[in-house]
C-alpha cells in the first residue's frame, strides 16, 4: 500500500523536533517537546513510520530513517 498523503503541519513539527534533538527520542519525549498530547504524536508517528519516513527501535525510540 503506497501513501501519497503529504506532510502537514504535525508531521513536519514532529520532524523538526527530532532533527532538531538528533537522537532517538520516545512518543512522550516528542510529545512533550511539540506541545502535542501522546496519543497525536502517536497517530502522526504512526502515519511517518508508514511512510518510511521514521523508525521506531525495540525501546520504542523514534529516529529518522538513515538514507
Amino acid at each position: 500500500m503506497v501513501m501519497k498523503k503529504k506532510l502537514n503541519s504535525k508531521m513536519r513539527d514532529i520532524l523538526l523536533v527530532i532533527h532538531r534533538k538528533s537522537g532517538s527520542m520516545t512518543a512522550h519525549e516528542i510529545a512533550r517537546e511539540t506541545g502535542m498530547s501522546y496519543v497525536t504524536v502517536r497517530k502522526y508517528l504512526k502515519l511517518l513510520k508508514l511512510k518510511g519516513v521514521l523508525i521506531e527501535d525495540g525501546n520504542k525510540k523514534i529516529n529518522k530513517k538513515s538514507s
